[in-house]
């Protein structure tokens, strides 16, 4: 598990109450001898991530930590993955932003710490020493006092404050899935009482945490075996998972294509309604159809899928109906963020294939994949849609007026191996017996 790396990602609000005072956070969590190891496992993800961010991150992007705000954002995006209707503070594009210019400054200090030509023959304790100095010599904008208080973000934070709220998303969303591999949720007032002792311990580092290094390094031990044991359950289950899900696909396939896909859409294949109801395709069969397969998670999708809405626009007033299917790895919570985010409306209906039939019929693994089905159910792929959208929108007002569309597939013959050039053969020389000795 790569438990330490931290991906930047991008916006804070402030510190600032809107009018009303700020509470202190109650402590509820304290690790004792009956703590649980999950209780434990929690407080080491929050130590860990504590001691390295808050030693490494102020000088590698000139902001020290806020770390009320951290928490504050740990909290929200742990609220957010558990419950999409829970906003966060700053939005996730705004975030996005936000990391890509921290990225940016952590690569001009990077640079500005590097020893210049005139220091190619120091020895290598000598350049160490250089680059530490270097490093010391940056400046470094403060974090203010650790009050333990709840934060309410301003109308427009500080660079500081987005910072730490985008630090502190990203542990929240680290944390949440690192519960998932587990296959279990775990406390995260274990996780911010990990992160708070880190925090005493950058700025002190005489203070004891509560669990010394011996005890945490004992705890992430026992689970690395016990995520050992669970990987090696999954892929079994998955392995069975295929078989089972090959045999159930089999019977949909019917007729294939030149590349081995089935030679129309099955409106059978089963499929969870997210925006409308249904438990499989049937309803969208025998008419021209849109469909955009996607995952939550991808963001060629979220790129792809406002320009899908606009096209779902401007046919559905002449006939055209669009459906958006989810890939069966996601969950329901991340596909409403998605929809959210994608504002899709009522002319885009979305499906889910938990079941993960259409994505073993349809697809080869990668999204977005959008497809122009006619009303007999045959249809064309389009694998590259930046690319085809524009013969797209031109096939979709043909099939609108009656004009099927058709897949033209080439499918490449295997190459013949070259073969070696023959050895030109040497005349043979005629080979005299030797003559007898008198």
């Amino acid at each position: 598990m790569k438990l330490k790396k931290i991906a930047l990602g991008a916006a804070a609000l402030a510190l600032i109450a809107c009018g009303e005072a700020q509470k202190p956070v109650p402590q509820v969590a304290a690790v004792t001898p009956n703590s649980t190891d999950d209780q434990k496992f929690a407080y080491m993800l929050g130590a860990q991530f504590g001691l390295q961010n808050f030693s490494n991150l102020p000088w590698q992007t000139g902001e020290g930590i806020d770390e009320d705000v951290v928490v504050q954002a740990f909290r929200d995006a742990l609220d957010n993955m558990k419950d999409s209707t829970h906003k966060l503070q700053i939005p996730q594009d705004s975030l996005g932003v936000i990391s890509r210019r921290i990225q940016n400054t952590m690569r001009e200090r990077y640079l500005k710490t590097q020893p210049d030509s005139s220091a190619k023959d120091l020895a290598d304790a000598q350049r160490y020493a250089l680059i530490d100095s270097l490093r010391k010599a940056l400046p470094v904008n403060p974090a203010p006092a650790v009050k333990n208080e709840k934060v309410t973000l301003p109308e427009v934070p500080s660079e500081q404050q987005k910072f730490s709220y985008l630090i502190g998303f990203q542990f929240g969303n680290q944390f949440y899935g690192i519960g998932r591999q587990f296959e279990t949720e775990f406390d995260g007032d274990y996780f911010v009482l990990g992160l708070r002792d880190a925090g005493k311990r950058v700025r002190d580092t005489t203070f004891t945490m509560t669990l010394p290094d011996d005890t945490l390094k004992a705890v992430g031990d026992r689970f690395m075996e016990k995520s050992k044991l669970i990987n090696e359950e999954r892929m079994k289950k998955a392995k069975a998972e295929e078989e089972k899900l090959k045999a159930e696909v089999a019977s949909l396939r019917g007729d294939t294509l030149a590349n081995g896909m089935p030679a129309k859409m099955n409106f059978k294949v089963k499929a969870s309604g997210i925006t409308v109801k249904g438990e499989d395709l049937s309803a969208f069969a025998g008419k021209p159809l849109l469909m955009f397969y996607f995952s939550a998670t991808c963001g060629h999708c979220a790129h792809a899928a406002p320009q899908i809405l606009e096209i779902a626009k401007e046919f559905a007033p002449k006939g055209l109906t669009t459906v958006s299917i989810a890939s069966g790895g996601n969950n329901k919570p991340g596909i409403r963020r998605f929809i959210d985010d994608a504002k899709f409306d009522d002319n885009i209906s979305v499906m889910w294939d938990e079941a993960r039939q259409f994505g073993e019929l349809y697809s080869d693994g990668y999204v977005p994949k959008v497809y122009l089905v006619n009303p007999d159910g045959s249809y064309k792929q389009y694998a590259a849609f930046e690319r085809e959208k524009d013969d797209l929108k031109k096939e979709i007002a043909e099939l609108l007026q009656g004009k099927n569309v058709e897949w033209k597939i080439e499918v490449k013959k295997p190459e013949e191996p070259a073969k070696a050039p023959e050895a030109k053969q040497q005349p043979k020389k005629e080979v005299k017996p030797p003559k007898a000795k008198k």
